[in-house]
């Protein structure tokens, strides 16, 4: 299983809940679904099931866009905003270079409930490491 960081954010009698994901990780993998990361999306899903306010779900998630595991999260009630906002690539050349024969476009992703309020929403071109950073403007 992955790992994750969780945070609640309260103001008010509203909270936000925040997790940043390190998903599942195979040296040199296909970044498909695996057991493992099937499992790690449900636990995900599971744990925010029950808190109430807004959430978001983010991170290097270490898989594919067409997978069940990603899927699992639109099923579960929430945003793509890799999807919703056409995102090209969130990695790079560093990655590429590394792994020439599997040039993948995505490892990272954000899941908003739907009661979150975007004002902004990028994925820079910026080669600080093999991922893209990823900038999240909420309302609040």
């Amino acid at each position: 299983m992955g790992l994750g960081l969780y945070t609640e954010i309260k103001k008010g009698d509203d909270s936000i809940h925040i997790c940043n994901v390190h998903g599942v990780a195979y040296a040199a993998d296909n970044k498909l679904d695996n057991p493992a990361r099937l499992e790690q999306s449900r636990v995900l899903i599971d744990f925010f099931g029950p808190l109430s306010g807004q959430k978001i779900i983010g991170g290097d998630f270490n898989i594919l866009p067409d997978t069940d595991s990603i899927r699992a999260f639109a099923t579960g009630g929430y945003v793509d905003l890799i999807k919703q906002f056409n995102i090209q690539a969130t990695r790079n050349r560093f990655s590429w270079d590394l792994h020439p024969g599997s040039k993948q476009y995505y490892s990272d992703y954000v899941f908003i409930s739907p009661d979150v309020k975007v004002q902004n929403f990028v994925v820079p071109q910026n080669e600080i490491s093999d991922h893209l950073p990823i900038i999240l403007d909420i309302e609040n």
